[in-house]
């Protein structure tokens, strides 16, 4: 009886059940978008922002402390210390080897330029190398930073005597692509010819930066590093986990096992120190807390635009169940008058406002996902993934919309009467 009640109901007035229903598609359309997107942006969001730079830097045990002595600081002081330039693959040949995006050593050398003081960078600047399992990787300066502008040509991997040059220095030294460069290093003169020029906003425009080999040539060093750059795909760290990461050795060990398994930027520095022999790997904070926040500001966003988008759609259901409300109180009235009780006539009202809110809620959530592919693909180039979580909370979200849609009109019914009904 109650679904032939039902069936019959919803064939009368089908032009506002299709305005409730479309009301109800809308909110669910708008919740499935973003909440698909919101679950699919996050390693993309990540991944873009990682095209700024490193957010962990591998230095040796004791190179990230400062040396204070009598309020004074000593760390220039402190004997020079370098990690072991053939263990470097180990950066990445550990249990965060997916989340390892890119890396690349480095060695510092202080050379005469004419009469100027300048830092000499040697790093990798494009190297493709082969990990332990056979795995091919291309990493270096240039994946870690793509946003540096060059003029001219990066210096080959295997060229010995190439160089990039700050803009700032090279105005100052009056060079150019093609030029080139006498330097006075501890074991004497080095000619380097300048391939290119770079900008980058930072210390790099007053720096010569050659490939890692040939600093170690000049410098004596040969298969010492300074420390490792390192752009590592993470998640952002909670107060709690910030907290507790900073002495993770005194963790009860369910939370250090959560904790290790997280891909926060600590537990991964964490897992790079033990893999690499004799280092320590440190949060670069500033970049880390930075992408944390940015990652937060989003989510909340995409949250409020979808509470905005699911009130439009309740104030819609109600203002269409309502209205039918008034057009059905002969019909409420009756049932009344028959001997219906309040609860059962609220229920019937309520139950087709379900039935609504599941078939807007399904359609919603499909067009929801569709217009989420439209979202990734415009913003970030790439089709996204469907995350079917969405659409749980994409129907969850239909039958809010539908039943907090529908809560003014039932208490509407509450209120009429029977013999005022059918008297009209």
């Amino acid at each position: 009886m109650i679904l032939r009640i039902l069936s019959g109901s919803l064939g009368r007035m089908k032009r506002r059940r299709v305005i409730a229903a479309a009301a109800v598609a809308f909110g669910t359309a708008a919740a499935t978008a973003l909440a698909n997107v919101s679950l699919d942006i996050g390693d993309k969001v990540a991944r873009e922002l990682r095209s700024f730079g490193a957010n962990l830097v591998v230095l040796p045990v004791g190179g990230a402390s400062t040396a204070v002595l009598g309020g004074e600081e000593l760390t220039h002081l402190r004997a020079r210390v370098w990690l072991d330039g053939a263990q470097v693959l180990k950066v990445k040949e550990n249990f965060w080897r997916h989340n390892i995006l890119g890396f690349a050593p480095w060695l510092d050398l202080t050379v005469l330029a004419g009469e100027r003081t300048v830092r000499l960078r040697g790093a990798w600047l494009e190297r493709s190398v082969t990990l332990a399992d056979g795995e091919v990787v291309t990493t270096g300066m240039k994946s870690l930073h793509p946003y540096w502008q060059v003029t001219g040509e990066w210096p080959g991997e295997m060229t010995a005597d190439a160089a990039l040059v700050g803009e700032g220095l090279a105005r100052d030294l009056s060079l150019g692509p093609g030029s080139e460069l006498r330097l006075r290093v501890a074991d004497g003169d080095a000619l380097l010819t300048v391939t290119g020029l770079i900008r980058t906003g930072g210390e790099e425009d007053q720096m010569i930066l050659v490939p890692l080999e040939t600093a170690q040539r000049l410098g004596g060093l040969e298969g010492k590093v300074d420390g490792v750059l390192v752009s590592a795909l993470t998640t952002p760290e909670n107060a709690v986990y910030e907290r507790l990461g900073k002495n993770v050795r005194n963790l009860p060990p369910a939370e250090f096992e959560k904790w290790i398994c997280t891909p926060f930027v600590s537990s991964i520095a964490y897992e790079i120190g033990n893999a690499l022999p004799g280092s320590e790997a440190v949060p670069i904070r500033r970049v880390a807390d930075s992408e944390g926040k940015i990652m937060g500001k989003i989510g909340g966003l995409m949250l409020m635009m979808a509470l905005i988008a699911t009130v439009g759609a309740a104030i819609t259901v109600t203002s269409a169940l309502m209205t039918g409300v008034v057009e059905r109180r002969a019909e409420i009235g009756l049932f009344k008058a028959l001997g219906a009780e309040e609860r059962q006539v609220v229920g019937l009202f309520l139950g087709e406002a379900a039935i609504l809110g599941l078939i807007g809620g399904l359609t919603g959530a499909m067009a929801g996902l569709a217009l989420s592919q439209v979202i990734t693909q415009s913003v970030f180039g790439t089709p996204g993934s469907v995350k079917w979580l969405s659409v749980v909370i994409g129907v969850f979200a239909a039958m809010v919309i539908a039943l907090v849609g529908s809560a003014i009109p039932a208490r509407g019914i509450a209120r009429v009467r029977p013999v005022e009904a059918l008297r009209g």
